[in-house]
């Protein structure tokens, strides 16, 4: 009686080791198509980009932040479009059209609200005689919201902003669009900028 006792108990052993590994390898291929999934909605939205490629002329930088919505709550899923000058200040050659720019690149905040590029600092336009300073513009588009244009990065060391333009970006706090860079130990230059979208901005910039 007893061996019969052991014999139903490792038969049931057995069947329940069979079915934990039946089980584990009916798992395995659906875990694996998440995380190709995962890995593909990364590839198509990523929230860190390269704009200029390695071999660009010019100095290096990388900017980072984190998008809010109106009540300080990070935005996820947030397109962001890019574009600017090179380092002689055209967007494109041989006609310097900004709907053409050569450097342009979209990325989309992360879960937590944070995007990040690298690219080259933009040069002063290079086919006019007074040109505005030097800056890269942005579009925002929050899920479900339009598409807009928000004020372009500037840089609190370019001599051609004026006074009134660094107080005013100053009292925008964390928002600022004028930032400053600091130099990293690989002698990437790195800014931070945060952004807030607001609605009736938005539909006040939409494009």
């Amino acid at each position: 009686m007893t061996r019969r006792v052991y014999e139903v108990e490792d038969r049931r052993g057995f069947i329940k080791s069979v079915c934990v590994f039946a089980v584990s390898c009916a798992a395995a291929p659906v875990s694996l198509a998440c995380s190709r999934h995962q890995a593909e909605a990364q590839a198509q939205h990523p929230s860190a980009i390269d704009i200029a490629a390695a071999q660009e002329p010019g100095t290096r930088i990388h900017l980072s932040g984190t998008i809010f919505d109106l009540n300080g709550k990070p935005l996820h899923g947030v397109k962001m479009f890019l574009y600017h000058t090179d380092a002689t200040g055209y967007y494109s050659r041989p006609v310097n059209n900004p709907r053409q720019a050569r450097l342009n690149g979209t990325l989309w905040s992360n879960a937590s609200g944070q995007y990040s590029f690298s690219t080259i600092k933009p040069a002063h336009y290079g086919d006019v005689s007074s040109p505005p300073p030097m800056h890269i513009h942005i579009h925002l588009q929050a899920p479900g919201g339009p598409d807009h244009w928000v004020e372009s990065f500037y840089f609190e060391d370019d001599p051609r902003l004026q006074p009134a333009e660094l107080t005013r970006s100053r009292d925008l706090g964390r928002f600022a669009n004028i930032i400053s860079l600091a130099s990293s130990s690989n002698g990437v230059l790195k800014g931070v900028r945060d952004f807030r979208i607001e609605p009736a901005l938005a539909e006040r910039n939409k494009v």
